[in-house]
């Protein structure tokens, strides 16, 4: 699990995050997303994922609005997915951003805390303001 602070609201974190046609620009090495089914809200059920030339997986997400938390886990057979989450709490600074993978099938110990900093780092310069 990281724990970050961002100076922004909750809510507006939470949107950002939720929103994977944007993850390409702050994902490290992220090569593709697809969204492949979607909510009522516009927001990603099912999506695809291409790292370089070898690593491609599928997700499905579950959205606890009243909770500001996303879930992920590895669609049905995909066997290079990971399961974690993404909550989103008030913090007197703003916002309190909790990342968990409980999964990292191939991915280094540090895989968690680049991708929770590059989100943060995004969202501290400003692109969702």
């Amino acid at each position: 699990m990281v724990d970050h602070v961002i100076r922004a609201p909750p809510e507006a974190c939470y949107s950002a995050f939720c929103d994977l046609t944007k993850a390409r620009l702050w994902v490290p090495g992220l090569k593709r997303v697809k969204v492949v089914r979607t909510d009522a809200q516009g927001r990603a059920l099912e999506a695809t994922y291409e790292y370089g030339e070898s690593l491609s997986y599928a997700l499905v997400y579950h959205y606890d609005d009243a909770a500001r938390q996303v879930r992920w886990v590895p669609s049905a057979g995909v066997l290079d997915g990971v399961s974690g989450s993404a909550t989103f709490t008030a913090h007197e600074d703003g916002c309190r951003f909790t990342y968990t993978l409980d999964s990292r099938r191939g991915r280094s110990a540090h895989h968690p805390e680049d991708v929770a900093k590059a989100f943060v780092d995004w969202m501290h310069v400003g692109v969702q303001k």
